[in-house]
């Protein structure tokens, strides 16, 4: 009998843990490359290497040991990998797919290439400080109202994000030292998509079917199946979403969140190279799940179907609020919601950090919905939603 396939993760937070829970069945190896500060993958799997994917050595170190590299986080050493590839090393995604974690670059090449984004401007006020007043003050002439500034890099559940009224922008400016920014008008939406796309090297790829996104504060809350928007809104959606995939070059799976205008125009917001927290509710929602589509595409295996189960899936992330252990509430969570799905991902909980999420899978939308929310906030000790208070963002 040959030996199990082995796959490297970089990064050993709560997707590698997701990850590894998904390889088990399938009989694939994974080996998790974590930073001492990494927490969830190590509660799950014995195959932890402690270094920094951001550190060449370690990385070309682990790399080896390995069939195939993926990865948890975007933030890797990207000149390693690029040799490494050159080398033959399977890295997957690659490099190339892997520079679209850089907001500038994602924005800059889809316009150019006809994949619908807002407009934008990207300025650098650290190399150019007058450069980008005067890009930034065109700008807003152009749009007038609020803008959103991003950094390119570095940001993630709405922090590096800032919303900047007129009279904020040379202040912002003045004071900002970072990553170039992406300034875009703040943009009347209908709804937030969510589309995960699986590709294979061979070239199969799948969709799922397309989900709402909930945010709150700029992090998503909550993610909903199906998505109340009409047929030539989720077709558009997802040929968008099979473009951006093929266009990247992406193997494994893809999220691409999209923006939807009151008007019905379907715009890329940003896209993530790897499984993602839109997709946590394919887990129990979905024929296969991201995690071990994932796995499947990486390993150039067949692709498994992606329809959704039941007529309502519901996921609601578990976020922390001060020192409230969830691991204390689970009774508690299950007994009122005894349909709930649980995941907690062995995080210290602190203030908006998502330590969990939960799944229901129901006949309809609102059911699915309700208990989701309901199971979220008795795990996180947050005021029950579902009674008209609103859950803490």
């Amino acid at each position: 009998m040959g030996a199990a396939p082995t796959v490297g993760v970089l990064g050993g937070g709560q997707l590698a843990r997701m990850l590894c829970e998904a390889a088990s069945p399938l009989g694939v190896d994974v080996v998790v490359l974590a930073a001492e500060s990494d927490e969830g993958a190590a509660e799950v799997t014995p195959r932890v290497v402690r270094g920094d994917a951001s550190d060449p050595v370690a990385l070309r170190t682990f790399a080896t040991g390995v069939d195939v590299v993926t990865i948890d986080h975007e933030n890797v050493h990207h000149p390693t990998l690029a040799a490494l590839e050159a080398e033959g090393v399977a890295v997957r995604p690659g490099v190339g797919t892997l520079a679209f974690s850089d907001k500038a670059h994602q924005r800059s090449d889809f316009a150019a290439a006809g994949i619908p984004v807002p407009d934008f401007v990207v300025v650098d006020p650290g190399a150019s400080p007058a450069g980008a007043h005067h890009a930034v003050e065109a700008f807003s002439a152009a749009h007038p109202g609020e803008l959103v500034a991003k950094a390119s890099r570095g940001g993630y559940d709405g922090r590096a994000v800032w919303m900047l009224g007129a009279d904020d922008v040379t202040a912002f400016l003045d004071g900002y030292d970072g990553a170039p920014l992406v300034v875009e008008p703040r943009l009347e939406l209908g709804c937030e998509l969510a589309v995960l796309v699986a590709r294979r090297p061979s070239g199969e790829v799948r969709t799922w079917p397309v989900l709402e996104t909930v945010q709150v504060d700029g992090m998503c809350d909550e993610v909903l199946y199906p998505a109340p928007v009409g047929e030539q809104v989720a077709l558009r959606a997802r040929e968008v979403a099979a473009e951006v995939a093929r266009h990247t070059g992406a193997v494994g799976v893809l999220a691409v969140e999209l923006f939807v205008l009151p008007d019905g125009e379907v715009l890329v917001n940003e896209i993530a190279p790897r499984v993602h927290n839109s997709g946590h509710l394919t887990i129990e929602g979905a024929a296969t799940s991201q995690f071990e589509q994932h796995l499947r595409a990486v390993l150039d295996w067949p692709l498994g179907p992606t329809e959704m189960l039941g007529g309502g899936v519901a996921m609601a992330n578990v976020v922390g609020v001060g020192d409230t252990d969830p691991r204390q509430r689970q009774a508690l969570a299950l007994s009122e919601v005894p349909g709930a799905h649980l995941h907690l991902y062995g995080k210290a909980p602190r203030d908006r950090r998502k330590i969990g999420h939960v799944t229901v899978v129901a006949g309809e939308p609102g059911a699915a919905r309700h208990d989701a929310l309901r199971a979220a906030s008795l795990l996180a000790g947050q005021p029950d939603p579902t009674d008209g208070t609103d859950r803490v963002g």
